[in-house]
Parts: structure tokens; sequence; C-alpha cells
């Protein structure tokens, strides 16, 4: 992710990432205690291979179903360290992470994921994930609903109060105070004879459709959205007429 290089040098040790994670779990934990949530519940026939995309990656917990234990896959790169370090305090155990990508650590990984199912646990994957480009659905989710069985479930979440890293997917960065919409997609079914392409293309078309249900949904009744740029000095923030959802 897009993120300075005091930041990027501090996150090299260990001690370095478990402050970050620590810092990044105790402020999202603040946004959830004073957040307003706007959360369907979400299809019954759980679990499911869970997926939204990479941008919206800080506010999974909020589209755990129904609150229950997840595992997610998260890249071996320090972004990802951070990301399952941060599940890991901010949820209490109840995200688990699976490090490994398509490049590397990629068949660990997978089956790691297949033992998770077969305990009953939801899988959560960003399709764009971790390098992007953004909003481009790669083959994997497709690969893993296939091997494990589970049908995929589009979601989104967004948020009316937010900021952005200048990162490749433009990371949504939730603020306190912030009103939260959850949206869900229908379950997706992947058989063995599918075809890839033609899943992956129905996949990204309900992700957009629950991204920009979410958007409009999250900036309802609101009369001005507040706008950051990527790393301004305290986040200064920018005001923007209108209500404008995320892109």
């Amino acid at each position: 992710m897009g993120a300075p290089r005091v930041f990027k040098n501090l996150t090299k040790t260990t001690a370095g990432l478990w402050a970050a994670s620590a810092f990044g779990a105790a402020a999202m934990t603040f946004v959830r205690m004073t957040a307003r949530v706007d959360r369907p519940a979400p299809p019954t026939g759980a679990p499911f291979v869970l997926a939204m995309w990479h941008s919206r990656l800080l506010m999974l917990d909020y589209v755990r179903p129904n609150g229950r234990a997840i595992a997610t896959l998260i890249s071996g790169h320090s972004d990802g360290q951070i990301i399952s370090k941060m599940a890991l305090i901010g949820s209490r155990d109840a995200i688990r992470t699976v490090t490994g990508s398509s490049s590397r650590g990629g068949t660990k990984a997978i089956r790691e994921l297949k033992q998770y199912a077969r305990e009953g646990r939801t899988l959560f994957i960003t399709p764009d994930g971790p390098r992007g480009p953004s909003l481009r659905a790669q083959p994997g989710v497709v690969e893993i609903a296939r091997l494990t069985g589970l049908p995929i479930l589009p979601a989104s979440v967004s948020a009316s109060w937010y900021g952005r890293l200048g990162s490749w997917d433009r990371l949504v960065i939730p603020f306190p105070f912030t009103r939260i919409a959850v949206r869900w997609g229908e379950p997706i079914y992947v058989d063995r004879k599918a075809d890839r392409t033609v899943v992956l293309a129905q996949l990204e078309a309900a992700l957009n459709a629950c991204q920009n249900a979410a958007d409009e949904a999250s900036v309802a009744n609101h009369n001005r959205e507040q706008i950051v740029e990527p790393l301004r000095p305290v986040l200064q923030a920018t005001r923007n007429k209108g209500r404008r959802p995320i892109n």
C-alpha cells in the first residue's frame, strides 16, 4: 500500500509491524464504537467464500456473517501482515488469517483454507488483491470456491466519512462517527465444469453492484461528505458539496 517512506521503514521490523497493527486496530475499534451501521441480514446458507473489493479491506469486520469467525487469505507482504495482525487484535481472534497468494505460498494457503471450510468457517477473499488491478477479479477466488464447494457471496461496505491512501486500490479508511452501510449480493454457485471467465464476469458485476448500493446507502440522509486527501498532515478534512459516493 502507498505508505510514506518512514512508515515503510518502521514496518520492516517485527516490533514495528506489531506497533502499526496495534495502532490500526485501536483506530478501527474506535470507529466501530462510534459508527452508525446499516447492515441487513446476510443471505442464509453459510459458510461462503465471501468476496469484497480490496479497497474496503479495513471494514472487513462489518461483513462477518452474523458475527461468526472467518478465515481470510492475506498476502505475505508487509501490508498484508499489518492487516493480518490488525484482524487478530481487533476481532479478538474471530478473524483467522492464512498467508499466501497466487504467486507465493499458494498451495499451502489453499490447504489451510480447505481445512477451515471443512470446519464450517466462511472464507474471505479480495478478488482483486493483493496487488491489483483494482476492481478486476482474478481466477483464484473461482478456484477456491470450486475446491471447497462453497458458494461465492459478493459483498461491500461503505462509509459516509472516510479518507483514502494513495495505494493501487485507493484504500478507504473510515472515520469515527461515520455512517457505515453493508450490502450483499446473491450467492454464486461454482461447479467443477463452470466456465471460469463467465463466473469472473458475473462476480465483477455483482461486486460493483454491491459497492454502488453500499455507497448510495452510506450517504443517504447526509447533506455532504468529508473526503480526506491521501496522507494529508493530521488527515486534514476537505469538504465536497453534494452526495457523491465513493468511486
